[in-house]
């Protein structure tokens, strides 16, 4: 006997819909935020950041992955934070080592330093110039001392010889930061960071989920 083609339910339909939905929402809002401009150019490389934490008290261990996905000019820079899907839920301008942090889901933004913002992510004593020549050039950041002292490790491309992969230990802590899709394009990269109906929060607020 011959057997009948199964037909999907209509909750397995609406669920298939909202699927397609959220993924073609998810990559639209990797190109939202530039303008066609041929007389503008930008940069924009993206990191896989997986950060491994150890707990030697407890014995407990922490893992976080995610992609940022940085663009710049020659005067500002952004960050898109990004999950696995491409779903942006967070956003990060810097300028003359000056950051705002966007948490879009909450719809909160705090303002500050990049020093502090990396110290209270990833314990690290970073400014944002030294982060960004390690992973455009990698360029080694100064020599820390004591609890800032870093292991660092660079893997780079046999032709370019730009980073491919850095990792980074210190303490209890281990950060890998996978380099690729180095680009330059023509446009101009929005910078608004679009406040409205959103309120200012400390750190610890904008830094959550």
């Amino acid at each position: 006997m011959k057997k009948k083609n199964s037909v999907p339910g209509p909750a397995a339909v609406c669920a298939a819909v909202l699927l397609l939905l959220s993924l073609l929402f998810a990559c639209s809002r990797l190109t939202y935020d530039i303008t066609p401009d041929s007389n503008a150019l930008y940069s924009s490389v993206t990191i896989k950041v997986n950060l491994k934490l150890n707990n030697p008290d407890t014995g407990t261990k922490k893992r976080q992955n995610f992609k940022i996905l940085l663009k710049f000019d020659d005067t500002r820079d952004k960050m898109l934070f990004m999950s696995p899907l491409n779903q942006v839920y967070g956003l990060l301008f810097i300028e003359n080592e000056r950051v705002l942090l966007v948490n879009t889901k909450r719809k909160q933004y705090w303002k500050g330093r990049f020093n502090t913002l990396i110290d209270e992510i990833w314990a690290l004593d970073f400014t944002y110039s030294e982060f960004k020549k390690l992973i455009m050039t990698g360029t080694m950041p100064q020599e820390k001392s004591g609890e800032r002292r870093m292991e660092v490790s660079i893997e780079r491309d046999n032709e370019t010889q730009k980073p491919e992969r850095i990792d980074i230990g210190y303490n209890n802590v281990t950060l890998r930061l996978r380099i690729s899709n180095r680009r330059t394009g023509k446009g101009l990269v929005d910078f608004s960071p679009r406040l409205k109906n959103m309120k200012a929060a400390s750190i610890e607020e904008a830094l959550e989920d």
